[in-house]
């Protein structure tokens, strides 16, 4: 099950605010069928309740490549060195926050990434690796 959030939206065309859920974090073992709105760049999707807007909300996505041990945090924002040193930085802190996450993180890529053609490559990458075809993500090859 993805990890989501509750946050408040302000509709650019009425200016009514609402609440949406996003997802902040997705499992790709266990949420594969996700991967084409990921993919897509369309994966937070709200809807204004009175004027009916769509809104696609642009936050960091923290994605679980198991079982390569790989974690990427997609963020369209982090495309300078300066930013991408800060996110890996924040990561090194929170695992570092107790022995077990110490363990797993000293056994975890973590990587940065901006661009959404370069998620694509991982997930098209991972998909090849371990589904059968990327319409049947949850069976293994």
């Amino acid at each position: 099950m993805p990890g989501t959030t509750l946050i408040e939206i302000k509709c650019e065309k009425c200016q009514k605010i609402f609440e949406a859920v996003i997802i902040e974090h997705i499992d790709l073992a266990e949420d594969g069928k996700m991967a084409p709105q990921v993919k897509s760049g369309k994966l937070n999707r709200a809807v204004c309740p009175q004027c009916k807007k769509v809104t696609y909300v642009d936050r960091a996505l923290v994605v679980n490549f198991e079982p390569e041990s790989l974690i990427v945090l997609f963020d369209p924002s982090a495309t300078t060195a300066q930013a991408k040193e800060t996110l890996r930085k924040e990561y090194d802190t929170l695992i570092h926050y107790n022995e077990i996450f110490e363990e797993v993180g000293k056994e975890t890529e973590f990587r940065v990434v901006s661009e959404l053609n370069e998620l694509r490559k991982l997930i098209d990458n991972y998909i090849g690796n371990h589904w059968l075809s990327e319409s049947e993500p949850l069976l293994p090859k």
